[in-house]
């Protein structure tokens, strides 16, 4: 049985949720002070993937490292993300022939709805270096690096299989020298790799190697007292070092031991984050939200708001924000249900079939 893991659902509803209401303050009136104040949170996006490295490793680490066993693990996570991805992109993309037909106009055309950059998009690498513009639903960079994080697994595997803890250390500590490295010459802030999105495939890399660490030593603790208040304390620790402008090291480091003992708090025999469950139904869609808000952005503000509406007043402003938001976490439940899993459970086992009927035939020569 799976261990069921409510804080980090938690934590990454309330990420996303924030990185929601960051997107839709673009559009407010005099959104400078407000954007700025949300910026200081870029890090809970590190979050996300730390979480994600904590329970891949989890859930696979265990898993032999062989050819077999990982185009096995690729179809079940292609077949996780991929249905999502596609589903958020084909609105960008109805949106971008729209206005390539004349029928709409945005100031975008050339960039974000260039369709020379529709096959990066379809091929999950829009995030590998390969694009100058974030394009179509820009946050489907968190779903590109996701992916390269997949691609690179096997790696994570043998770095724990040669040296278990240490060896994951060494991996992250690699990547991030290289990461460094690169980053050399950097002027702007969104030229530094814990920044980065137009090749933060890399950033995931460090990130994810980082969450699979974190598991392993998370094996070889006890649960102290209070462990859930501990780690809501942790986090409350994280925001203040973000908003104190701390050095990045410091942040994911903190980030690090929040999540640990979040991990600890939901592996106690006394069930004591059971008090979150009527939450749990719309935290297990917070990565639906995250690329959903987007395609509701795209409705309730680049058009209703902007074109119709077309209020300066603040106050309307803020007022008017609750219900995008309501949408798009109800878009978020009616799509998990009603498409991704259908979708999902489809394409896992049309590509494990398809890979079974290729094997045949070499099994029996």
């Amino acid at each position: 049985m799976r261990q069921t893991y409510r804080l980090f659902g938690v934590w990454r509803l309330l990420a996303a949720m924030l990185v929601m209401a960051y997107h839709f303050s673009h559009s407010a009136p005099n959104p400078e002070p407000v954007v700025a104040w949300f910026e200081h949170m870029l890090p809970l996006l590190d979050m996300f993937f730390i979480m994600s490295g904590f329970l891949i490793f989890e859930h696979y680490g265990r898993m032999d490292n062989t050819g077999e066993n990982y185009l096995g693990f690729l179809i079940k996570r292609l077949s996780r993300l991929y249905p999502l991805h596609l589903i958020t992109l084909s609105f960008f993309v109805a949106f971008a022939l729209l206005v390539h037909a004349g029928l709409l106009d945005s100031q975008g055309a050339d960039t974000r709805y260039d369709l020379r950059a529709l096959p990066a998009n379809l091929l999950l690498i829009q995030a590998w270096g390969v694009d100058s513009e974030l394009t179509f639903n820009y946050v489907s960079w968190s779903l590109s690096g996701e992916w390269f994080a997949y691609l690179i697994f096997p790696l994570v595997l043998f770095a724990f299989a040669r040296g278990r803890a240490l060896g994951l250390a060494l991996l992250v500590g690699v990547i991030i020298i290289a990461l460094e490295v690169a980053d050399h010459g950097a002027t702007d802030k969104y030229d530094h790799w814990f920044n980065t999105k137009l090749w933060a495939a890399y950033r995931v890399a460090a990130d994810f190697s980082f969450g699979a660490l974190l598991c392993v030593i998370t094996r070889k603790l006890t649960v102290p007292p209070r462990c859930q208040w501990l780690a809501w304390g942790m986090l409350a620790t994280v925001f203040v070092a973000m908003f104190a402008d701390a050095n990045i090291y410091l942040v994911l480091a903190l980030f690090g031991v929040a999540i640990v003992l979040a991990a600890l708090a939901d592996r106690t025999g006394d069930d004591e984050t059971a008090w979150l469950d009527p939450v749990m139904p719309v935290a297990t869609v917070s990565f639906g939200v995250y690329l959903w808000h987007p395609v509701i952005e795209l409705f309730a503000y680049s058009l209703l708001w902007k074109r119709v509406i077309g209020s300066d007043d603040a106050a309307y402003f803020w007022l008017f924000m609750p219900l995008p938001v309501m949408l798009t976490i109800a878009t978020a439940l009616v799509s998990a249900r009603r498409f991704e899993r259908p979708a999902g459970k489809w394409m896992e086992t049309s590509l494990s079939a398809l890979v079974q009927r290729r094997r045949s035939p070499r099994q029996q020569a």
